[in-house]
């Protein structure tokens, strides 16, 4: 008897899927996701953190084969899809899977866009190799979460198996070529959590590396480059080596019955996934505060073990400290009602209030939250004021989960928030109608065009 292979499983996967056995839910969310993704990244480009890697583009060069978000000429595809993934995870607000503690839009669909632009595919070629790739990566994270995320970043390492199946799938590859890609992108995976000591912009990498990943392992298995066939389950593999954990192989079982990519979450607000749960909490005390916030005594944050680990930073000095710090976007939520992009300008980092309730703020790992991870990521925030008086809220499923989803209109809306001021109404309509419609389109990269002809992005020297 054949012994069974998870490797192999992913490749037949990949291989044999069709996007007309997709229920017309699953390409709904996908779609969504995609316009929630191209806000993600049209924002990114516009930003100052995006310019180390429009900088490095631009003097690396590469053959005119794919569009990078913001740029009026074409470059590689390895390098539209470096550039495009990194962008889209700049400002934290991308989706985000609970079970594999990732983020797989902005890995997965940059890669299948710059090679289906490089091989002139449609848009539903593009939908069906997006999905492909969503279900592989998605499953390697969960395969290997919680041990694993305590050193790796999941965005990074399985992204890198989602990148390289849905640039397979594009190119069309054999059953054997998907196998080697997976191979190639398994042995080049990487992505390390120690960037949080420092605030540095290491994460941003960490998606478009694996996005551009995924990109070589494919092209390469078609000129006949070979990979392991074993990558995740050998011996000296991907499991053995970043696991720290034993593995549920029955997560690869139900490829083609079940569809991840439906549970995937959405988020509206640009900081760590781990904080949201606590921000609704404190959104919810905004609005059932009855005194200034002046006679706060106490605020305690009771949540699970992996938001402490990323989220932890007690006293954050600058931007991407404060996006993984509970303390910070609680406080500031708790006086604001909300989280938004201007919570994390330098004035609000040094908002005196701000500074008072963090001070009077203590995080505590609540051993009962952390017994329900990964599957809800939950918070508890207690109030105690000087009176005695006390306010409690628990948030099981922030905004933005599959159990608390963001409608169409809810993602547009979002869309819309990101992208104002960088391109004109008609073009927002036509890339929301793009998206909406995109197993419709011609060429998969259709409203990318429309954003590089239309939008108005700055560069910073």
């Amino acid at each position: 008897m054949t012994q069974y292979s998870i490797s192999k499983a992913c490749a037949d996967f990949v291989t044999d899927f069709e996007l007309s056995n997709v229920s017309t839910h699953t390409r709904e969310h996908a779609k969504r996701l995609l316009l929630d993704w191209l806000g993600c990244a049209i924002k990114g480009a516009s930003l100052p953190q995006a310019e180390p890697i429009r900088r490095y583009i631009t003097q690396m060069g590469g053959n005119p084969q794919a569009q990078v978000i913001g740029e009026n000429t074409l470059n590689s595809a390895y390098h539209a899809a470096l550039a495009n993934g990194y962008y889209g995870h700049i400002l934290e607000i991308d989706d985000v899977d609970k079970e594999s503690i990732s983020h797989p839009g902005t890995v997965v669909i940059p890669a299948a866009l710059s090679v289906g632009e490089m091989e002139q595919s449609s848009g539903s070629s593009f939908l069906a190799a997006a999905i492909a790739g969503y279900e592989v990566m998605l499953r390697v994270g969960a395969a290997v979460t919680p041990a694993h995320y305590q050193i790796w970043h999941t965005t990074a390492t399985a992204g890198a198996f989602g990148s390289a199946a849905a640039a397979g799938r594009m190119l069309s590859l054999s059953r054997e070529e998907i196998s080697w890609a997976l191979g190639s992108a398994g042995t080049m995976s990487a992505g390390l959590w120690e960037f949080l000591s420092d605030g540095a912009m290491s994460k941003y990498l960490h998606a478009g590396k694996a996005s551009a990943t995924g990109v070589m392992a494919a092209v390469t298995a078609r000129y006949g480059l070979t990979g392991a066939s074993r990558i995740l389950e050998g011996e000296k593999g991907f499991f053995a080596g970043y696991a720290r954990q034993e593995i549920n192989g029955a997560i690869f079982e139900d490829f083609g019955t079940r569809y991840r990519l439906d549970t995937v979450s959405f988020k509206p607000y640009p900081c760590c996934r781990h904080t949201h749960s606590a921000i609704d909490c404190a959104i919810k005390l905004h609005k059932a505060c009855a005194v200034t916030l002046d006679e706060v005594k106490s605020i305690k944050i009771h949540t699970y073990g992996a938001a402490v680990q990323v989220a932890g930073h007690e006293n954050p000095q600058e931007e991407r400290q404060a996006q993984f710090s509970l303390k910070y976007v609680v406080a500031t939520a708790l006086q604001k009602g909300g989280i938004a992009l201007d919570s994390f300008l330098p004035e609000a980092l040094q908002s005196a209030q701000t500074r008072t309730l963090m001070k009077k703020t203590t995080v505590n790992v609540d051993s009962g939250l952390d017994q329900l991870t990964p599957a809800i990521w939950p918070a508890k925030v207690v109030v105690a004021f000087a009176d005695g008086k006390e306010l409690a809220a628990l948030v099981e499923y922030p905004k933005g989960d599959p159990e608390n989803t963001l409608t169409w209109e809810e993602v547009i809306s979002k869309f819309e928030g990101l992208v104002e001021g960088l391109l004109a109404k008609e073009a927002r309509r036509q890339v929301v109608e793009m998206c909406r419609a995109v197993e419709e389109l011609e060429k998969c990269l259709e409203f990318i065009e429309v954003v590089n002809a239309h939008g108005k992005f700055k560069h910073y020297v």
